[in-house]
């Protein structure tokens, strides 16, 4: 995997753990921001929230991969 998928698979991972964590952060708040429909939602459908979270564990041990295909300068692969 090239370091630019790689840096795109971090982003879109990013992406959607900040969406998800905003979306349940604001329904925590209980600002009435959403629609009933999706409120009671919310509360029954927990989810999303928690597959972010699993995505974040691949997004972290991904991490000392991009280091390693990054090239440093003065440094030969």
């Amino acid at each position: 995997m090239g370091d630019r998928s790689l840096r795109m698979l971090l982003t879109a991972g990013m992406a959607v753990l900040v969406a998800v964590c905003a979306v349940y952060f604001l329904h925590a708040l209980d600002l009435g921001l959403y629609p009933d429909g999706m409120e009671s939602w919310l509360e029954h459908n927990r989810w999303p929230m928690w597959m972010a979270a699993a995505l974040t564990v691949p997004t972290a041990l991904a991490f000392p991969l991009l280091g390693q295909i990054t090239s440093r300068p003065g440094e030969d692969r």
